[in-house]
């Protein structure tokens, strides 16, 4: 990579509200990794991507260049891969890191304050996240309250054991992956939702390392929002950029049987509905980490391997 000029460009296709992009946003802001926006709506149709001929549906989409990252999974590999000089300090521990922030995710689903259930939002998300949807589901929000403060308990007690002020991170004076990890829902539920300030039992008194903590990475909000782009803009410079990513080449040996330039196509393995957000195109890259598929305008979509499965189009 050459001077800071010659970065290839990333933009972030997402809506701030979404804890997954606020997760995305942490990296880059601690990585001092200059990014874009280019706003999507909270529920689909999402026009600005389709015309892309992005069908997955999933938020956050994040651009590295003319290569479009599914999943902060792949996203952060690629971070790490594309701006060596950024990349923060990682542990043997990150992995598992990375599974409690997951679970604290579908916690956080069970727990969400009333007021922003709208049917519309509910109908939209009902085959994505079928908790939204329960008969029950006021009845059952106070046991998910109570399981996230359990979660808060473990990191406060645990993962932030020896934090100080001068230390306030999982590891210590500088933040981590492992932060990155496992930070971007307790900031979500405590800050985005209000729970730190307006729920009982989550204030700053109750878990005061975990307040230190999230203080550390950006308030999401309107006004500390990076630039943004329109869909034109945004539309022009992602197809105008060179490839940011290395190629992976086609692991013959890969469960699948797939060969490159076979048409494809990938969805989710973990939606009630998946073959509602599949997304075609000609298999360029297929390794234990990555599928890469190419869309015609030449745009190239990165998927982890974990939660997707990858099929031969007919």
């Amino acid at each position: 990579m050459g001077s800071a000029a010659e970065a290839p460009q990333i933009i972030a296709w997402d809506y701030q509200f979404a804890p997954n992009a606020q997760k995305a946003r942490n990296l880059l802001h601690v990585a001092n990794i200059p990014y874009k926006t280019c706003d999507q709506p909270f529920v689909q149709p999402r026009p600005i991507l389709q015309s892309l001929g992005i069908t997955y549906r999933r938020i956050p989409l994040n651009s590295i260049g003319k290569d479009v990252f599914i999943d902060n999974r792949a996203f952060i590999d690629a971070v790490e891969e594309i701006f060596p000089g950024k990349a923060l300090p990682t542990s043997r521990h990150d992995h598992a890191y990375e599974a409690f922030g997951y679970r604290n995710f579908w916690i956080i689903l069970a727990s969400m304050p009333l007021v922003f259930l709208k049917p519309e939002l509910i109908k939209e998300r009902a085959d994505l996240f079928a908790v939204l949807g329960k008969s029950n589901y006021k009845e059952l929000r106070p046991s998910a309250i109570a399981e996230l403060r359990s979660f808060l308990q473990m990191i406060e007690d645990d993962f932030l054991r020896d934090a100080t002020d001068a230390e306030p991170y999982i590891n210590g004076a500088r933040c981590g992956l492992s932060d990155i990890h496992t930070v971007w829902v307790p900031k979500f539920a405590l800050e985005t939702l209000g729970y730190g300030t307006d729920e009982p039992g989550f204030l700053k008194t109750d878990f005061p390392k975990v307040h230190r903590w999230i203080n550390q990475f950006p308030t999401h909000t309107p006004e500390n929002a990076p630039e943004k782009l329109d869909a034109e803009s945004a539309q022009q410079q992602i197809l105008s950029s060179e490839y940011a990513a290395q190629s992976i080449g086609v692991d013959e040996r890969d469960p699948v049987g797939l060969r490159k330039g076979q048409k494809v196509y990938v969805q989710t393995s973990d939606d009630n509905a998946p073959e509602n957000a599949q997304q075609h195109g000609v298999l360029v890259g297929l390794g234990r980490r990555r599928i890469v598929i190419e869309l015609e305008n030449g745009l190239r979509l990165h998927f982890p391997r974990v939660g997707y499965a990858v099929l031969a189009a007919h």
